[in-house]
């Protein structure tokens, strides 16, 4: 039987001024594959990924395709040849309906010949609502990609990226952001594909690796360390040291099982009757909160229960439906964005949303920012923020693109404390980061609130987020749905917390 190569790197590497991000990494895929690159953050996988897809062009080495060299061509170039991607935040066309999303890929694999007229147009259009339905996506065809949930957008850009019928498909961070129900229906997705349709992921979520994988490639510090099946890759202790190791962590308190429960301290925010939503829709409705200075509240709840519109809705970004009060140390919270910032309400929004800048140009800006609103807040300098997040020392001149992922959600962190906030807002901070560097963050927000700022968290992560937690919030359907201050999930909390989530009770307990 003749294997046919799909894919074959010959010794790429990657310099980023004196930063060697990839090390001479060599990789063949056969044809029909399923195979996945895991390491810790900062291992290189994104800049292996930029690599195939020519969105990075390798110091060193060839990328051949189906037999070709393609290593100068860009990533449209590459694109005709027959690469799909996905990106670990999802890159669907906010403002444009989800067909219309579909359409345009579908147009994209068409010869430009026979891409002109309307009838051409409805067909496109035709053929992306059959594609939707098929994917289960039908009942949300005229909706705004950006209005969609989290877990559907998700769905939505992979649905996108196979309306182009690749040969070979990159799935980055595929499953960052989901919830268990989520993930489940991931796996059954790319199990599905059918096999003339290559696959390479990235992902953290090492059960979603093994399921899917029929061969893995670990990374470290941009060195290939192993590549092997599931079963002799988790056997490889080498292999488990290279994943879970990172940078050293700062000399913040570790967070605590169990932290009082906020009597005492003094009332911070304050949100009664909170209703929001996207086009005269409601998405979260009667949500009350409480938050006192110090205090951790973990929001939880499946993709789509509410929890992002409850931060843009505090951050002034989606406006409330009716009146609502929000109080922010006993004041009227403003309504307007500049001036909610002014008051110390900082959003560390999900994806990040870094400027093409340097690590201390983002933190020069931010410390600027800091100036306006008078001197409320905790006096975050610029040394505090960076032994606190000692990473990102070595990278001050490094541009925020060219960070690994937890470097640039500890960038993101940094930027929002320089701005001296009262509440800080963290919209999944976990999502798509490496073990160790999860407990970096977690380290680091125990530390934040230890020195009084509220912190509220939204987030899939249970292992994250509850034992960090002094409250805890369950959305469902827009709604609160289970309020406590128990920080773990005992019954019949936890049973109930299960029921919400859609894992099992010793699930909630240990995260997905």
């Amino acid at each position: 039987m003749v294997v046919v190569t799909i894919l074959r790197l010959d010794a790429v590497g990657r310099r980023y001024g004196g930063l060697q991000a990839l090390h001479d990494v060599s990789l063949t895929l056969p044809a029909g594959a399923r195979h996945a690159v895991i390491g810790a953050n900062g291992a290189g996988k994104s800049t292996l990924f930029g690599i195939i897809a020519g969105s990075v062009r390798p110091t060193s080495g060839r990328v051949l395709l189906n037999g070709h060299d393609v290593t100068r061509l860009g990533p449209a170039a590459r694109a005709r040849r027959g690469i799909g991607r996905t990106f670990q935040h999802p890159a669907v066309f906010d403002r444009l309906s989800a067909a219309a999303n579909v359409a345009l890929a579908i147009g994209r694999r068409t010869p430009p010949s026979a891409r002109s007229g309307r009838i051409r147009c409805g067909a496109f259009t035709d053929h992306a609502h059959a594609v939707l339905h098929t994917a289960g996506l039908a009942k949300y065809a005229h909706q705004p990609a950006g209005t969609l949930p989290y877990g559907v957008r998700r769905h939505l850009e992979l649905v996108v990226a196979l309306a182009t019928t690749p040969r070979l498909l990159l799935l980055d961070e595929p499953s960052a952001g989901l919830d268990p129900g989520d993930v489940a229906q991931l796996v059954q997705t790319i199990r599905a594909l059918p096999p003339e349709v290559t696959v390479l992921l990235i992902d953290h979520h090492l059960e979603l690796v093994w399921e899917v994988a029929d061969t893995v490639t670990v990374l470290h510090h941009g060195h290939h360390v192993a590549t092997g099946t599931p079963d002799a890759i988790r056997a490889d202790p080498a292999v488990q040291a290279a994943y879970l190791s990172t940078t050293p962590a700062s000399d913040a308190p570790a967070p605590t099982a169990a932290k009082p429960d906020g009597n005492g301290r003094r009332p911070l925010l304050r949100v009664r009757g909170l209703r929001a939503g996207y086009q005269g829709a409601p998405a979260v409705q009667d949500v009350d909160l409480d938050l006192s200075e110090g205090q951790i509240l973990a929001l939880l709840g499946r993709n789509g229960a509410g929890k992002t519109t409850v931060l843009n809705a505090l951050a002034g970004l989606v406006p409330p439906m009716r009146p609502t009060t929000i109080t922010l140390g006993g004041r009227p919270l403003p309504a307007d964005v500049h001036r909610i910032a002014q008051a110390r309400l900082s959003l560390v929004p999900q994806g990040r949303r870094l400027f093409n800048l340097t690590v201390d140009e983002h933190l020069t800006v931010a410390r600027a920012a800091s100036r306006r609103g008078g001197d409320t807040g905790h006096p975050w300098s610029r040394e505090d923020v960076l032994a606190l997040l000692p990473a990102l020392r070595a990278r001050l001149k490094h541009h925020a693109a060219h960070l690994s992922g937890g470097e640039q959600q500890m960038l993101a962190l940094a930027r929002a404390l320089l701005t001296r906030p009262r509440v800080l807002l963290l919209d999944e901070p976990s999502e798509g980061l490496a073990p160790a560097v999860v407990r970096q963050i977690a380290t680091a927000i125990s530390a934040i609130a230890a020195q009084g700022v509220g912190v509220v968290i939204a987030e899939q992560n249970l292992t994250f987020a509850l034992p960090l937690a002094d409250h805890v919030v369950v959305l469902d359907h827009g709604q609160v749905a289970l309020t406590t201050v128990t920080t773990y999930p005992v019954e019949p909390f936890g049973r109930r917390l299960g029921e919400l989530l859609g894992v099992t009770p010793s699930g909630a307990a240990h995260g997905h």
